[in-house]
């Protein structure tokens, strides 16, 4: 009997043994599946991570032309800006220069009819050499 007995209690032992080993392996199983699903998550979060880092790097480089275009055509603005007060000035000295000649009377002599107009058409010369 005792020979039963201890059977039994070794059954016991065995069987509770096999039942802890396969919460165990159900609880490994269960872990491997997390980590799976984890490694999943972090390739995807480390994908979308890449593209957020190759979208900000374009966003960049597109401020970075922008900012180029706007200093180049800002360039040009002002180089505009200089040559339209050399154009003001030049104008001054032109009308300047007109209001010192003298307008021939109506009934003045051709030769000073002339030499009016050819004096206009040298200052005028000069004003238009000036402004190139």
């Amino acid at each position: 009997m005792n020979f039963l007995i201890a059977n039994k209690l070794w059954l016991i032992v065995i069987g509770a043994l096999a039942g802890v080993m396969l919460g165990l392996g159900v609880e490994i199983w269960k872990l491997k599946s997390d980590v799976k699903e984890a490694k999943a998550g972090l390739a995807q979060a480390q994908k979308e991570l890449a593209i957020k880092e190759a979208n900000l790097q374009i966003s960049a480089a597109n401020l970075s032309e922008c900012n180029l275009r706007i200093d180049l055509q800002n360039a040009k603005f002002e180089a505009l800006e200089a040559k339209k007060q050399d154009a003001i000035k030049e104008a001054k000295q032109a009308k300047a220069r007109f209001e010192k000649l003298a307008a021939p009377a109506k009934d003045a002599q051709c030769q000073e009819k002339l030499k009016f107009y050819e004096d206009a058409a040298s200052v005028a010369a000069k004003a238009f050499k000036g402004l190139r």
